[in-house]
């Protein structure tokens, strides 16, 4: 293969480099580094410098094999040959080089009759001094970038451990300037009467700690006088408070006599009543309620794999296996599934929906595909394990078949046969009822068959605009993408709901592209700013200077949000700062990634992510005209991140139907989060009520109108 190296723009150095499969040994290696020494004189100076370290080092001959790999890997990267994985950076935050000064969001009151007084005192300096800070910095980068020519490259930093050039020193008119273009933007975002709930900036927590139980206890310790001193010489006794923390995984057996009765009739017929133990957990299972709860909430939002969770939980009497909490994890998720149909159908007609998918890993799909390619050319293709649901229409026949077996085994059983027993009904998959409502397989675009990623996809929207609590987040898992779940929901769209924002990342697969769904909606896109800043915290080394004057811009941009958030975010602010502050900032990234894609092409990764931002200016800037958006959509990104955690260590990745399991869990436990509604107490109450009142009324069982109603039972009036 061939390896271009670009040198400062003046001249291409094409290098032959052998197939990583046959590697290249130390003899091999030091006659590269014989030809680059004697043409050494051929090179650029910023490149002969990043060079030289690396190739004095590997012309020794008394290296280690150990310090020579290391010399070694530092003449690969210095040559740009290194795995794009350990060139990039990571991304990081734009806040984190921001210092908090003054107090911050967490800072605790000076005086108690004081508290509201000085939480706010200490927000207005937060502020203050953050965005002077971003605004220092921002002024700072932009000096280094004037006078550059549009085709010069900025000389990439020195290696780690050597000083780096600090920030010139900005002047005191710039200073002053500075100052007030602060002070005027803090005003703008002091604007309103405080803040809107309904513009309330979504946070959610991925991993919520109400299934912790929490006791507390309290021990004396006395103290013992030492040999000598008698009591009566004890003038003052005083408790000083101290605390430890204990905590374990208690397995509780629970021992359940339960009483039974003979009754005699009037007619002389005998019958038994039991106790109902209906109270303490599901027919079929040996654990409870809560039990059940504490599951779904380790599998669902802690990524726990099943078999170290049934190893952890096994006892002396009583052994769990992957199998058996599968099992049960399975009759919760049937038990939610027309819960997480009515959400879908609330999150069909929200105002905005935003969302994100990443891919996943199901080994009933992947051992398929590896089945079908290695299969002899003659072979007939074997049918996909879902065929059977990969579409509606298929899922439906697949329906229609359980329920007509269920019925030819219940007209036998009244007949009399006594093979026609209830436990040979089979029971209608989770895959099957959620694939009668949702395709699992999406045909391609250009119409060469079906899509073959298999993706999670997540998606957010308030089922009430005003109401930040009626957030529904829905997961689903499928071959498809963002955009056919998009087209999924708004064919079941209340027609009236013409007006739609869809925030993503605007890769052509998250777009909704059916003509009738364009036509009967009105439909605008949003895109995400963190998404667009990402490869220029990536890849900043590869031209530093222009490059951090684009992440300070972003920097601001993302100082301009945070202070809405501290300061209460509303209408009036949000307009104000967003349509002054955050616009320039936009402006001056247009015009700095104009020049970056004078000097990049399209086959840099800097050159694609400025044009990104180019192409997409609209888009991007969309949130600065409606106060409802979000500047990111780091919280969609945030909710998949537990996805490759699942991936590696849970049952879940084996099937189809364990991974449609896992998508009904999610959806409830986060909507829950998102409702404020404490997802094992939740869980637990749902659990509890009858499936017949579930099926027939699945909308009075979603996290916000259970918490609502909880709310309204603890308000009412003890009797």
């Amino acid at each position: 293969m061939a390896c271009v190296l670009t040198d400062g723009g003046k001249r291409d150095l094409t290098l032959s480099v052998i197939d990583s499969a046959n590697h290249i040994d130390r003899e091999d290696l030091a006659q590269v580094v014989a030809l680059l020494v004697r043409h050494e004189h051929e090179l650029s100076e910023p490149l002969r410098r990043k060079l030289a370290a690396p190739l004095s080092k590997l012309m020794s001959t008394e290296l280690s094999q150990r310090t020579f790999d290391q010399h070694r890997r530092q003449l690969v990267k210095a040559m740009g040959l290194a795995p794009s994985s350990e060139r990039r950076r990571p991304s990081g935050r734009p806040l984190s080089s921001v210092k908090a000064k003054g107090g911050g969001k967490g800072s605790q009151p000076n005086a108690a009759g004081d508290e509201a007084c000085d939480a706010e005192q200490a927000q207005q300096r937060t502020a203050k001094s953050r965005g002077q800070q971003g605004l220092e910095r921002l002024e700072q980068s932009r000096e280094e970038t004037q006078g550059m020519k549009d085709d010069e490259r900025s000389d990439e930093p020195k290696s780690v451990g050597e000083a780096q050039t600090p920030p010139k020193q900005l002047s005191a008119e710039k200073l002053e300037a500075i100052k007030a273009q602060n002070e005027a933007f803090i005003e703008r975002a002091n604007l309103g009467a405080g803040a809107d709930p309904a513009l309330q900036s979504s946070d959610e927590a991925l991993m919520n700690a109400d299934v912790v139980c929490v006791d507390e206890d309290y021990v004396l310790v006395p103290a013992k006088l030492p040999k000598g001193v008698q009591e009566n010489e004890v003038v003052r006794t005083i408790v000083e408070s101290r605390a430890r923390y204990d905590f374990a995984v208690t397995v509780t057996r629970l021992e359940l006599d339960v009483e039974k009765k003979i009754v005699v009739t009037k007619d002389g017929q005998r019958r038994v009543v039991s106790g109902d133990v209906q109270e303490y957990g599901p027919k079929g299972f040996s654990v409870t309620w809560q039990a059940l709860a504490t599951l779904a909430v380790m599998v669902g939002q802690f990524a726990m794999p099943l078999n170290r969770l049934g190893t952890m939980l096994s006892t002396a009497t009583k052994k769990f296996t992957a199998t058996s909490l599968a099992r049960m994890a399975h009759y919760v998720a049937e038990r939610l599934a027309p819960i997480y149909f009515v959400l879908m159908e609330q999150l069909a007609d929200s105002d905005i929906l935003a969302g994100d998918d990443t891919s996943c890993r199901v080994l009933e799909v992947s051992s398929y595909r590896v089945k079908a390619r290695q299969a002899p050319p003659d072979e007939p293709q074997q049918p996909a394990p879902w065929r059977s649901y990969a579409t509606i229409a298929e899922a439906n026949k697949s329906f229609q078949q359980y329920e007509r077996q269920k019925s030819e085994l219940l007209a036998r059983r009244a007949a009399g046969d006594r093979d026609a027993k209830k436990t040979a009904i089979e029971p209608i998959p989770l895959k099957v009822l959620v694939g009668r409502e949702l395709d699992f397989e999406s045909p391609r675009k250009n119409g060469d068959g079906p899509k073959q990623s298999l993706n999670t996809t997540v998606i957010t929207g308030r089922a009430d605009p005003d109401d930040p609590s009626s957030m529904v987040v829905f997961y689903r898992s499928h071959l498809g993408s963002l955009g056919n779940l998009l087209e999924a929901l708004l064919t079941r769209r209340k027609p009236d709901k013409r007006k739609l924002t869809v925030q993503a990342d605007l890769s052509t697969t998250n777009l909704v592209t059916n003509p009738e769904l364009t036509s009967r909606f009105d439909i605008e896109l949003a895109g995400c700013s963190a998404h667009a800043r990402r490869p220029f915290a990536q890849y900043e080394d590869y031209d530093p200077k222009p490059v951090g004057f684009v992440l300070a811009l972003f920097q601001m941009l993302a100082i301009h949000e945070d202070t809405l958030d501290r300061l209460g975010r509303n209408r009036e602010n949000t307009l104000a700062v967003r349509g002054v502050d955050s616009r320039r900032m936009w402006e001056d990234l247009k015009d700095a990634c104009t020049k970056l894609a004078k000097r990049w092409t399209t086959a840099t990764p800097l050159g694609n992510a400025a044009r990104y931002i180019i192409k997409h200016y609209e888009r991007l800037t969309a949130y600065l005209r409606d106060p409802r958006l979000e500047a990111t959509n780091n919280l969609r990104e945030r909710l998949l991140r537990t996805e490759k955690l699942i991936e590696k260590s849970s049952m879940f990745r084996r099937s189809i139907e364990g991974r449609v399991v896992l998508d009904v869990l999610r959806t409830l436990l986060q909507t829950a989060v998102a409702a404020g509604a404490p997802p094992h107490q939740y869980l637990v109450d749902v659990l509890k009520a009858s499936p017949q009142d579930i099926e027939a009324h699945p909308e009075n069982y979603t996290p916000a109108a259970w918490l609502k109603r909880q709310l309204a039972e603890d308000q009412a009036p003890a009797a």
